[in-house]
């Protein structure tokens, strides 16, 4: 059983990233909050046991600007058990079309010109809270100069999240490592990156990885006990589906002179339904058996029954 007070999550029907921390469940959005829109916080809630959450503590990560941006853009939450890791989408983004204005303006919102690079989003956050949910260190960095230097992800660094650039959307922690999951870029034969790094010297010491998630992208990526699930969703803002994939960690990108053996390994797991209008964002470990695994499945875009509870084999496809 799962149940969580709807009026006390800052942005119902933005739900972008959720985790665990010490029996903590953390919530993100998507969106900023407060009278300004420019608040983005991380929310803590604590069980009661019985499967219902209470607030316990809002975590101001990051009050925005109209200079910078207003929003962190969450997209990814991920915890050690010592520190947590909030991760911004690091996209560029570009105005809609408007079939109201004319098509000289129209077209104007198509010119490089126009994308607009909010410095808000390029944040990766680690912290560390007492017991109370209170902050004991905050550190920041920027994945940006990574991201523009990088042989295979700089053209993309340049391009709106939504048109098939540079957009985080999860993040997860193993062994000290980071790994960072793109909803875009999708390349060519379907493979996506994961970018492998430390968070105190990202830029010296990182490396991607690649996976095929038949074309989509990631949505989200959390540690297990054998490697990592993938919530696999649309590159773009179009229709379709949503699948979990379980990945043993290992770059899966082929080579003739790579071993089988030494190849990574991917395979689907479960197909989701989304509720109506719902699209499937966020995903975290609650607990895992030998046969399987229970997870919590957050929903952007409703404002109720926006995280369900989810029990999937660990061998079975569905």
């Amino acid at each position: 059983m799962f149940n969580i007070a709807v009026n006390q999550l800052k942005s119902p029907a933005d739900i972008s990233a959720i985790g665990r921390h010490q029996g903590l469940l953390l919530i993100g959005s998507d969106e900023a909050s407060g009278e300004r829109r420019n608040e983005n916080y991380l929310q803590l809630f604590r069980a009661d046991g019985q499967g219902h959450y209470q607030l316990a503590r809002n975590i101001l990560l990051y009050k925005g600007s109209r200079k910078k941006g207003r929003e962190l853009d969450i997209e990814g939450i991920a915890s050690d058990g010592e520190s947590i890791y909030v991760i911004g989408s690091h996209s560029l983004k570009r105005k809609q079309l408007n079939p109201a204005k004319s098509h000289k303006k129209n077209l104007k919102r198509l010119h490089g010109k126009s994308i607009i690079h909010e410095k808000s989003r390029d944040q990766l956050f680690r912290l560390r809270i007492n017991s109370q949910g209170n902050i004991e260190s905050k550190q920041r960095i920027s994945l940006r100069k990574l991201l523009r230097r990088d042989p295979v992800l700089q053209p993309f660094s340049a391009i709106p999240g939504k048109e098939n650039g540079v957009d985080i959307e999860g993040i997860a922690v193993r062994d000290g490592w980071l790994y960072a999951a793109f909803r875009g870029p999708v390349l060519r034969d379907g493979l996506v990156p994961i970018l492998r790094f430390r968070f105190d010297d990202p830029q010296s010491d990182y490396e991607l990885r690649f996976v095929t998630l038949g074309g989509l992208g990631c949505r989200e990526i959390t540690r297990v006990s054998d490697g990592f699930l993938i919530l696999a969703g649309p590159n773009g803002k179009g229709p379709g589906d949503y699948r979990i994939f379980h990945w043993d960690g290992r770059d899966t990108l082929p080579g003739a002179d790579r071993p089988q053996s030494g190849q990574g390994k991917i395979r689907l797991l479960h197909k989701l339904e989304p509720p109506a209008g719902g699209k499937a964002e966020g995903l975290a470990l609650l607990d895992e058996s030998e046969q399987d695994y229970h997870l919590l499945v957050a929903f952007d875009g409703i404002s109720h029954a926006n995280i369900h509870s989810l029990v999937i084999p660990k061998n079975l496809s569905t």
